[in-house]
């Protein structure tokens, strides 16, 4: 797929897009996750390194962090963002998909016991295993409290593109409060919820999805992450 770029999820790498609909993309990978071509642990600024790299005419498809990643690049390169994928985003991760407590005991967590707790939010991610790739501590762990803290509020209302969200109704991480919150500040934004679907699984779902508005939402309890 010329042009279309990837943006994996947090604790995963470009190989989680084998079950995608868009597996012949080109997948990029994240600071801490394996052979990055990027430094920045910051979100934002990590965006813009992004937004350095791609081309013009790209579309951005990304998953959870990585969808805040797209987004933001969308904000700082709109003359190279053409369209943007995004699979169980969120607007905010603490205190829109999970409660600030919650999200502070897990990130204390984290630093206590790195890859016990990276296996327990792949276990929230989805009853299904995966390949973890080589994580380097540090970057992985300060990449997350970038994502745990952003806010996407102020930028989403300058995302200029057309935007087409998936989110699953089995979702317990960023959840569908968090797909419907990106959804309700986004200009030009497609929300496709998906029964069946959690965490994960949503990857398998193709952009011909039949979509659904508010009136169709109906929220489950995020699960904690502690």
């Amino acid at each position: 797929m010329k042009k279309v770029f990837t943006l994996h999820g947090w604790s995963f790498d470009g190989s989680i897009w084998s079950i995608s609909p868009f597996r012949d993309a080109v997948h990029l990978t994240l600071p801490g996750h394996g052979d990055s071509p990027f430094e920045s642990t910051d979100i934002l600024c990590l965006s813009r390194e992004v937004g350095e790299f791609i081309p013009e005419g790209s579309t951005l498809v990304g998953w959870s962090l990585g969808a805040s990643v797209a987004v933001m690049t969308a904000v700082s390169y709109p003359e190279k963002v053409e369209k943007l994928i995004l699979y169980a985003p969120t607007s905010a991760f603490s205190g829109v998909s999970q409660p600030e407590v919650v999200v502070k005991r897990f990130l204390r967590k984290l630093k206590r016991d790195f890859m016990e707790t990276v296996y327990y939010f792949r276990s929230l991610c989805s009853s299904r295993d995966w390949f973890i790739p080589t994580l380097r501590e540090e970057k992985a762990r300060e990449l997350l409290e970038s994502f745990a803290w952003l806010n996407l509020a102020p930028y989403l209302p300058k995302v200029t593109v057309p935007v087409v969200v998936f989110a699953g109704e089995e979702d317990t991480v960023t959840g569908l409060e968090g797909a419907f919150s990106l959804w309700n500040e986004t200009k030009n934004c497609t929300l496709n919820v998906v029964p069946g679907r959690d965490h994960l699984t949503i990857l398998e779902v193709t952009p011909l999805t039949k979509h659904y508005r508010e009136s169709n939402l109906h929220y489950k309890d995020s699960k904690s992450l502690t």
